[in-house]
């Protein structure tokens, strides 16, 4: 039986990056400098999960973290279109994204309001993983931010953040949902706790970010040119990817990523979206237990039983 199309709609919206460019850089824009005081204030922690950005019913958040024995979080609240940086002394500062700022001013408004709240931190001049790399402080053209655009896209990745979360409920290991702001993409990790060695042609990032077993699942926004999708890899890469075919049909191997990739598309086009992402991400942890050599039973976790209350 399908489920409500109304509904599916409502959750899985229409995302082409080719209909809100210019919006959708500034808010890869601004996730960046968020991006970049988690990195710059934040201990270190292996497979770069230090980095990334989290999820908030609002947004995202570099959540709590440590700087000179206090705490410091700043948030992007997709709602009420700010950056709010606030410590556990109770301080905090608002930076308005509207009417709409250049990458410049926002980032000169970011360092006044962390040099106000007395936290030490320097945000990197230089856009990561994106083809414009204009310094943050000379990108001096006006901006556009259309916060229903933003609203839309924020439905979409807590969609996916959200069934992400409840499908990871079944893995006994170190695992995590985010948003890494390099790419921009919403990705599941999940690790199974050894060592294995890196790639040696692919960068100083990938040196410490594949240095472990792992699978990788997420949503990719895509561009003007691509259209967004899901994606899924292990790695180490299993010898047989490029020929193993994986649920559902609308699925295929990349030879491009060298990863599964799934349309998003499709998923919106679906009867039940949440069933194909699903669908996808089982065929994928599957892999990982027979042909990635993985071991089952350390992975599986039977939770606790649960006594929620229901409202009468």
């Amino acid at each position: 039986m399908s489920k409500n199309t109304s509904a599916n709609t409502a959750r899985w919206p229409e995302i082409d990056v080719s209909g809100w460019a210019e919006t959708k850089r500034s808010l890869h824009l601004y996730t960046q400098m968020l991006g970049k005081i988690r990195v710059a204030l934040s201990p270190s922690q292996p497979n770069w999960m230090f980095t990334p950005l989290l999820f908030t019913a609002h947004g995202l958040t570099t959540s709590a973290i440590p700087c000179d024995g206090i705490a410091v979080e700043a948030l992007l609240d997709v709602f009420t279109s700010e950056i709010i940086v606030r410590t556990s002394a109770g301080n905090q500062r608002r930076i308005a994204l509207l009417p709409p700022r250049s990458v410049a001013e926002v980032y000169r408004s970011l360092h006044e309001a962390l040099a106000e709240l007395d936290v030490p931190c320097v945000i990197s001049r230089i856009p990561q993983e994106m083809p414009d790399t204009t310094p943050l402080p000379d990108d001096t053209r006006p901006a556009a931010y259309e916060p229903a655009d933003v609203a839309r896209w924020f439905t979409a990745a807590t969609s996916t953040a959200c069934l992400f979360e409840e499908w990871r409920s079944r893995f006994f290991g170190r695992s995590g949902v985010q948003l890494w702001w390099g790419a921009f993409d919403v990705s599941l990790m999940l690790f199974s706790g050894k060592h294995v060695a890196p790639p040696t042609d692919r960068g100083y990032l990938l040196k410490y970010d594949l240095d472990a077993e792992l699978v990788n699942v997420g949503l990719y926004f895509g561009d003007e040119k691509t259209k967004p999708f899901f994606y899924g890899y292990i790695y180490p890469q299993p010898a047989d990817a490029p020929a193993t075919t994986i649920a559902p049909a609308e699925a295929s191997w990349s030879s491009a990523l060298s990863e599964w990739v799934l349309p998003y598309d499709a998923v919106r086009a679906a009867n039940d979206p949440d069933a194909m992402v699903e669908s996808f991400l089982d065929a994928i942890y599957e892999l990982c237990f027979t042909e990635a050599g993985w071991n089952r039973p350390d992975f599986s976790y039977a939770a606790p039983k649960r006594v929620r209350a229901r409202p009468s």
